[in-house]
């Protein structure tokens, strides 16, 4: 999981990638210093509105930003070693059981 942030020339936004998807976008609203955050998905519509929430730097916005979008849309992997039914041993340790 990589977090990058890619910051405009004239520093009041940043863009939010994770893995190269674009999360969306956080601001700083000049006059209270304080940071807010524009997600490009969508939320719950009983969810809080997360953009109105105010963070103190950049940083603590974008990973704010990536929390909300890991608990939305969690990445769940697969195992490649699960096994369904009886495996050969088990097959091989009935048949032994029954001489």
């Amino acid at each position: 999981m990589k977090i990058s942030f890619q910051l405009s020339n004239d520093r009041t936004n940043s863009k939010i990638f994770l893995d190269g998807l674009l999360l969306g976008i956080v601001y700083i609203n000049v006059y209270a210093q304080k940071w807010y955050m524009k997600p490009n998905f969508n939320l719950p519509y009983n969810f809080v509105d997360i953009r109105k929430n105010k963070f103190d730097s950049l940083y603590e916005a974008g990973k704010e930003m990536v929390g909300l979008y890991n608990f939305l849309f969690p990445q769940i992997e697969e195992e490649s070693t699960q096994e369904f039914g009886i495996g050969l041993d088990g097959i091989l340790s009935y048949l032994k059981t029954r001489e």
